[in-house]
């Protein structure tokens, strides 16, 4: 059985309720409340993101994340997370 860190379940969790959005830049607080997480887990969460290139972030008071892809092009994509595969 694949074993994933709780950091890695808040990524995941966090980059596909960001797929879902692909045109808006999201504050880490936005993720926070939608996902029910604490604020501090989301930006420590976005900071490796980022730092990886899986997500940009926006300075200033109309800054925030977003994709660095377009979900189309990712494996974030709403189609993508449909598919059938099956992890064992």
């Amino acid at each position: 059985m694949l074993r994933l860190s709780r950091l890695t379940d808040y990524a995941t969790a966090a980059l596909g309720w960001m797929a879902e959005r692909p045109e808006r830049i999201v504050s880490a607080a936005d993720i926070a409340q939608a996902l029910h997480l604490e604020g501090s887990t989301v930006a420590k969460v976005l900071k490796s993101l980022v730092q990886a290139g899986v997500v940009e972030s926006f300075r200033g008071a109309t800054g925030g994340y977003r994709l660095s892809r377009p979900p189309r092009r990712s494996i974030w994509s709403p189609s993508s997370r449909r598919s059938k595969v099956r992890w064992a």
